[in-house]
């Protein structure tokens, strides 16, 4: 299976495009900065000295101080109703539910509108594309806390039974948690069985999401005592990968400011506090798993590792971080020991010795510095400088292939640009990653075995395990990876067109253009979720090669539109199926196509809502021959001709 990418960043971070600093290239660095300061200290002190008359500021935020959760604050082995990760299941979008605490609808006016219409939907927009996650089967229902925060737990029995009471109000950190998305409250009388549940029935629980992120904007004691805009973790975790299914983010309400220029900085905190909530924190290293799904940490019989009470977490093995000594240049060419923590999965060994062009380094380090919650809870910022996951923001954040890597970890993978769709006739037609263009999947079968290293496919669909060495992307630079690539229409051997919805000339032709397709400046790439029809009274026509389309779209207040022919469809949603019945040519064109998110072509959206119910029926279905103008003449030509022979049966009768 492919799992990595070809690019070295993940998509675009924050407000634009950047590389990661890194300083010297590997063959120089001998895991010492020493070389790299004098450099920088060098160009700094010839710059004060030719131009002492301007003030020279180095910007850089506070340490991220992440909160680990305790022990008391987490739950953990959460009972999902099913069973839903399975080596084979089919890796799809995370998908984040976001809900907002009553503090939220307190904040001013234009705070609250940053929060929930800009802020929040572009941070979980950006991860939700990023990360993909192997799909939950059932709803998620989340586990009540206890009243002692003292629990049994019965062999065979998913669930676990408080010590005397509940908890009356459970929290996600500050956050209380919803009576709707709680399962019934189970004790333990007097700490002893028969154990049962009590009260309300299991409530409503989330439905279609991989993970709740609670967000509220409560003046908590961090707040008042640390300079932050933001602060996230984890609260529950399930069952079957111990992967977080719950977490908040709190943002102090103080420090939210509505001024243009510190959006870019604010949005890049959010998502950076997302991830340590998704799964980058020290409190879950000991939960990270191979990729078979086997964990990387030794368990007890509880299901749970062993906890570190020194640390107030959960014991890693050195599976997953590993103390390690290396020798350090310093000053007068002496050389002291140097202790570090590397982080030694194997996806982040694999990405780190690509990064480095280093085939022997062990692991990627993790900060040591800046004290507790930004020690081992970051990457070592001296090696990945301005790194979302770094300790602190210093310049134009960009998330890498190491942080990716590190989320598979914790069963968030990342998203693959790579498909495994057989180029065949009919073509399966999709989009090209960034929604430009329309695009094939360039798998096809070649006449010899793919040397080893290329042969990628476990299994395809309908090809024999014995035929899958000869199958590959047909780009051989590309490592014969198959991704959805841009193609071209050619006619006996000359160039038509392309497939660049961007181009007004790759318009197709009105009798060809099936699924009245506009191409343009400000046309995108949108899947079909049917094939398009063209009908005229009798006569249906269908074309073969059909997945996806160029269409117009354009940005509103209400939302994204997309526009056929001069007809707009708004989208309330990602995701929702659009159902398109227009006039063209003299031909009615009916078809489906699928939204994307708003926030993949519009600077402001509103929040996500179900579309109502006249935009499902936006108009009556049209049927041409009902009013067709060559019927109209047709009858008035019979009334004309009947006229006559009325008027002498009239005449006769008279006489």
């Amino acid at each position: 299976m492919v799992t990595t990418l070809g690019i070295k960043m993940a998509p675009e971070w924050g407000g634009g495009t950047g590389s990661l600093g890194l300083g010297p290239r590997p063959s120089r660095w001998h895991w010492s900065c020493s070389l790299w300061v004098r450099g920088v200290l060098l160009l700094l002190g010839g710059f004060r000295a030719s131009a002492t008359s301007i003030p020279v500021s180095l910007g850089s935020s506070p340490p991220c101080r992440h909160h680990v959760p305790s022990d008391t604050e987490v739950i953990n082995k959460v009972h999902l109703r099913a069973n839903h990760v399975v080596k084979r299941d089919v890796d799809e979008h995370l998908r984040i539910k976001t809900v907002y605490d009553k503090s939220i609808e307190e904040l001013l006016p234009e705070k609250r509108y940053l929060v929930k219409n800009k802020l929040f939907p572009q941070a979980i927009s950006y991860l939700e594309k990023t990360f993909q996650v192997r799909r939950p089967a059932g709803t998620i229902l989340l586990s009540r806390q206890c009243a002692t925060n003292q629990y049994l737990r019965k062999e065979n029995d998913p669930h676990r039974y408080c010590t005397g009471e509940c908890a009356e109000r459970t929290k996600c950190g500050p956050i209380i948690v919803p009576e709707e998305h709680l399962q019934q409250c189970r004790v333990c009388r007097g700490g002893k069985w028969p154990c049962g549940a009590v009260g309300v029935p299991d409530q409503e629980g989330v439905r279609d999401a991989d993970f709740v992120l609670y967000v509220g904007a409560l003046a908590t004691e961090r707040c008042s005592h640390e300079n932050i805009i933001s602060y996230a973790a984890y609260c529950q975790q399930e069952a079957k990968m111990d992967r977080p299914v719950a977490g908040y983010a709190n943002l102090c309400p103080n420090m939210i400011s509505t001024q243009p220029q510190e959006f870019i900085g604010m949005l890049s905190t959010v998502k950076h506090e997302i991830i340590h909530a998704l799964g980058f924190s020290a409190g879950l290293f000991a939960f990270y798993h191979d990729k078979d799904g086997n964990p990387l940490t030794s368990r007890f019989a509880d299901g749970l590792p062993p906890f570190n009470y020194s640390l107030g977490l959960y014991q890693w093995s050195d599976k997953v971080v590993r103390k390690v000594e290396r020798l350090w240049d310093v000053r007068d060419n002496k050389i002291v020991p140097h202790t570090v923590y590397l982080l030694v999965t194997p996806r982040v060994v694999d990405e780190a010795r690509k990064h480095f062009n280093c085939p022997i380094l062990e692991g990627m380090e993790l900060e040591n510095q800046g004290g507790m919650g930004t020690e081992l809870n970051h990457w070592e910022k001296r090696l990945l400088e301005n790194e979302a996951m770094t300790g602190s923001h210093t310049q134009n954040r960009v998330l890498s292939r190491i942080t990716l890597a590190l989320m598979e970890d914790t069963g968030r993978q990342m998203l693959s640009p790579y498909c495994d769709t057989l180029r065949s006739n009919p073509l399966q037609l999709t989009c090209r990653q960034d929604q430009r263009a329309v695009a094939v999947c360039n798998l096809q079968k070649f006449p010899k075995p793919l040397p080893r290293e290329y042969q990628y496919f476990d299994e395809l669909s309908g090809i024999p395990a014995e035929d899958l060495p000869y199958y590959g992307g047909s780009v051989e630079i590309a490592d014969y990876c198959p991704f959805s690539q841009e193609f071209s229409w050619h006619l006996s051997g000359e160039y038509q067109r392309s497939s660049d919805c961007r181009i007004l000339e790759n318009q197709p032709d009105l009798f060809k253009n099936y699924g009245a397709e506009k191409y343009g400046p400000h046309s995108v790439c949108l899947i079909q979720k049917s094939a398009f029809v063209m009908e005229k009274c009798e006569r249906k026509l269908s074309y073969p090669d059909w997945g996806s389309g160029c269409y117009q779209v354009s940005c509103s207040p209400q939302g994204l539109k997309v526009w056929v022919q001069d007809i707009s469809y708004l989208c309330s949603r990602a995701g929702q199926v659009l159902p398109v019945s227009i006039q063209m040519n003299g031909w009615i064109h009916d078809g489906n196509l699928l939204c994307p998110s708003c926030w993949d072509f519009c600077e402001l959206c509103p929040p996500e809502t179900d579309p109502p119910a006249t935009n499902l029926t936006r108009a009556l279905p049209l049927d041409l021959c009902s009013c067709s103008s060559s019927l109209v003449v047709t009858l008035w030509l019979l009334l004309g001709n009947l006229f006559p022979l009325l008027a002498g049966f009239l005449l006769c009768a008279w006489h």
